[in-house]
């Protein structure tokens, strides 16, 4: 009896360990994550079907830093905002560093209320308002465009592990409430870039999933490095096999000692 029971306590301390292992493996990958978690925007994801204002790709906040990938395809790509204060605003446009994007440079528009554009003028001092589409009643854009050193900046992400050319960069230190569009186009060839929007890197409210795992595996298929992301699942599919067979082990076990 007493080596039945030692027998028992010797099996518990192994199916605790083999808990504490997956534990720590789990804590790891969380950790791994999390780590570049300050360094990244959160990805709001797209289907490409922002081609109007009507169907603007809405941006919760603003203020959070925020990434939207997008592929112009002879079409204009809407976003839209609330400002329910008087606010800052940062928005910015980059260009995934892939043959043929080196000389990408699409235009950034930001539409607002008659009363709020000239605000967007005077801090900016931009004057441009043509754009290649209409606007609603009461509304005007201001066009940034690009005309720097085409390749001199490049931005690393590092917890994607990609880099961009770096394109249009708006600071405005303050806008008036209301309701804002972005858009970005060009009028005479398609390609890829991402809109960032916002400086508060905060991931309180994340989903782990969309915010790590899927937002690393849309980045790398947006800079079509199929590869990487192949090798990627088929590892993510091993780690998770072993864990269910470890725990189908652990299983199998308790059973097998029960009909003891």
């Amino acid at each position: 009896m007493r080596g039945y029971k030692s027998h028992n306590d010797s099996f518990a301390q192994q199916i605790l360990w083999d808990m504490k292992k997956a534990v720590i493996f789990l804590t790891v990958v969380f950790l791994f994550f999390n780590a570049d978690a300050a360094f990244a925007h959160q990805l709001i994801f797209s289907d490409g079907k922002n081609t109007s204002l009507e169907n603007s790709l809405y941006i919760p906040d603003s203020q959070i830093s925020w990434a939207m990938y997008g592929e112009l395809e002879n079409n204009v790509l809407f976003y839209k905002f609330e400002a329910d204060q008087k606010e800052p605003l940062y928005v910015s446009v980059v260009i995934p560093m892939l043959e043929g994007l080196e000389d990408f440079t699409p235009s950034l528009a930001i539409i607002a209320q008659y009363q709020n554009i000239g605000m967007l003028s005077l801090h900016t001092g931009e004057k441009n308002t043509s754009v290649p589409f209409s606007l609603p009643d009461g509304y005007q854009a201001i066009v940034f465009d690009y005309d720097s050193n085409l390749t001199a900046n490049v931005f690393y992400e590092p917890f994607t592990q990609v880099n961009y050319w770096e394109r249009q960069e708006v600071k405005i230190d303050g806008i008036n409430p209301g309701t804002y569009y972005l858009a970005v186009f060009n009028t005479s060839e398609n390609g890829k870039f991402a809109l960032a929007v916002g400086e508060v890197e905060d991931f309180s409210n994340a989903n782990f999933f969309d915010s790590f795992v899927r937002a690393w595996f849309e980045t790398k298929i947006f800079f079509e490095d199929y590869l990487t992301a192949t090798v990627s699942i088929v590892i993510v599919i091993t780690i998770f096999s072993a864990i269910g067979y470890g725990i189908f082990r652990i299983a199998r076990r308790i059973i097998t000692r029960r009909r003891k």
